[in-house]
């Protein structure tokens, strides 16, 4: 039997092991098993047991920190602080420039 390629609602592939979120109601755990019928592909999560869409399901990065442990955030919180550090770093080069120097 071939393996089946699927994604999550974001287009991320999915796979056995990944850990992920049902959107609509917070539930996370890992997938331990992808199936496909007739009515589209599921995927079996761990921590309740019972099987998901997995256009319904967003895949979740697993972030580890030796100070702070593991921590877990989706891709949309990663861009977003990203994209807050940019934003302040822009700002910061923005700040230097008008600083007069002494002398």
């Amino acid at each position: 039997m071939s393996e089946i390629k699927v994604t999550d609602m974001s287009g991320n592939p999915l796979q056995i092991g990944n850990f992920v979120e049902y959107v609509n109601t917070g539930t996370k755990g890992n997938v331990t098993e992808i199936i496909s019928d007739d009515e589209g592909t599921w995927a079996l999560i761990d921590k309740t047991d019972l099987y998901y869409k997995t256009e319904v399901l967003r895949r979740i990065t697993i972030v580890k920190d030796e100070e702070l442990g593991e921590k877990i955030f989706s891709r949309e919180e990663i861009n977003e602080v990203l994209e807050k550090q940019e934003e302040a770093s822009k700002l910061a080069e923005m700040s230097d420039a008008s600083l007069e120097s002494g002398g």
